[in-house]
């Protein structure tokens, strides 16, 4: 029978086995900066499981932020060389940096931060200086790479590429550089950006060229010259679609095309260059009513947005023009009819076109000529009113609304509708008859209101006179008869 102390240990054995978080992975053998795995020839790669990885207090936090555990890597080039580190192929979603200094004073090499997923780090390294390599995550296999890399062959303005149209590319700037003569350009703030560079000649027509840019921290920018050192700016776009650009060639010139961006960028960058599609003006039309009392306005515009502020001739159709406009114009026409205005816009590049459309002038205008009301009436007692109506124009059907005062508002009496044909002199009569009231009585007196409206479609061009108060009409008791008084 065994003895309870052997009883004990088995028991403290057979717990140490199921008990879970009792054991731990040993560390990597580079988990610590001073045990870093040191890389002598290129390329290098390693693989290793950082589940037992650590993480020292003096650990840089400038990339790594939020890691748990973290390996070393360290690499001295002998030469002046583009180096690239990645993680692809890792297990898990990895961090990187690359680090110069001495421990607990590094210092991160600028855009050498990988926050996440597999993306790579691509900086220029300098010979004899070491670069240390700091990787880590919350555990998982880790599969560390390290190359040297060819530099972009269209990295300075003496290799730029040559390009025809249409153009389109996605350069990758991690392998590009900033030259010492870089020129400025309006679209960029920091002139050091890496940056590649295009050629495009002119054909012997001129044309009209739209280079576009997408991708955030990106631009590019065109000039007009030979030498890096007395580069023009003709234009430039950003990446951020907030400067679009378009250019005027001239048969047989090479431009010259920069595109910058940073290192380091979280969305496909791509550069194009291609011909400015044909000029589409469109001509927007507005007023208060097409009358030859009122202007017509007239709004050149464009769909693209590189097509900028156009430039118009006007010619209105009545015998009329304008020249050299921008923006908005407005017209008034002396006759009605149905004219043919024409605007030929012209582009800030130099494109041309022309648009036709046809404007509508009518003027439809019915006026209160008179307005006839009794001067005084007894309360119970009926008398006409008649409103007065001329037109000189078209036949309308016209409506007046006749109102009697309450004091305060106005209530209907009545609506009459009736054919007012035109006439130079003639009048359309509105008779209407109006029962006087005791409440009438009350106030002494009362005001009428005329309304003459036309029957929709058509509107009035001229409301100052559709509209007519009375003089006050007063009111009497109501005459006392014989047998009344006996």
């Amino acid at each position: 029978m065994p003895s309870a102390r052997s009883l004990v240990v088995a028991t403290a054995v057979l717990m140490g086995v199921l008990a879970p978080g009792v054991a731990h992975a040993a560390p990597p053998s580079n988990d610590d900066f001073s045990t870093s795995t040191q890389v002598t020839t290129l390329p290098f790669g390693d693989e290793q499981d950082i589940g037992g990885a650590t993480r020292s207090a003096d650990d840089p936090y400038w990339c790594q932020t939020s890691v748990d555990r973290s390996v070393w890597y360290s690499y001295t080039p002998t030469e002046d060389v583009l180096l690239r580190a990645t993680t692809a192929g890792s297990s898990q979603s990895m961090i990187m940096s690359a680090n110069t200094g001495l421990r607990g004073e590094l210092r991160g090499v600028d855009e050498a931060c990988s926050t996440g997923g597999s993306s790579p780090i691509t900086f220029r390294a300098k010979a004899g200086t070491t670069y240390h390599f700091a990787v880590g995550g919350y555990g998982g296999t880790l599969k560390f790479a390290l190359d040297r890399v060819a530099p972009a062959p269209n990295d300075d303005f003496a290799q730029a590429q040559s390009v025809t149209l249409p153009f389109t590319a996605q350069p990758d700037v991690t392998v590009a550089s900033s030259e010492a003569d870089e020129p400025e350009s309006s679209c960029v703030y920091d002139e050091q950006r890496p940056s590649v560079w295009y050629s495009y000649t002119a054909p012997a027509e001129a044309l009209s060229v739209v280079p576009k840019v997408q991708g955030s921290t990106s631009a590019v920018t065109v000039y007009s010259g030979s030498d890096i050192t007395a580069l023009t700016e003709l234009t430039c776009a950003d990446g951020n679609t907030v400067q679009r650009a378009i250019f005027r060639t001239t048969p047989g010139t090479t431009y010259h095309l920069r595109f910058t961006a940073a290192h380091r960028n979280y969305q496909p960058i791509s550069v194009s260059l291609a011909e400015a599609p044909p000029l589409q003006p469109y001509m927007g039309v507005s007023g208060n009513g097409n009358t030859v009392y009122s202007d017509v306005e007239l709004h050149p515009s464009s769909g693209n947005s590189v097509d900028g502020e156009l430039i118009v001739d006007w010619n209105f159709g009545d015998g009329t023009t304008l020249t050299g406009q921008k923006g908005s114009v407005s017209h008034r026409y002396q006759a009605d009819g149905t004219y043919a205005v024409t605007m030929k816009a012209t582009s800030a590049d130099g494109r041309t076109a022309t648009v036709t459309g046809q404007i509508k002038i009518e003027t439809h205008d019915v006026g209160i000529t008179k307005f006839v009301v009794p001067t005084s009436a007894r309360a119970g007692q009926s008398k006409p009113i008649t409103v007065h109506v001329a037109n000189t124009r078209y036949l309308e059907k016209t409506s007046v609304t006749l109102y009697r005062s309450n004091g305060s508002s106005w209530d209907e009496v009545g609506q009459l509708t009736l054919d007012v044909a035109a006439h130079p002199t003639r009048k359309v009569q509105f008779p209407f008859s109006y029962t006087f009231t005791p409440e009438d009585l009350a106030m002494g007196k009362v005001a009428f209101r005329a309304v003459a409206s036309l029957q929709y479609p058509a509107q009035d061009a001229r409301r100052l006179d559709n509209e007519v108060i009375s003089i006050a009409t007063t009111v009497r008791p109501a005459a006392v008869t014989n047998s009344a008084m006996n």
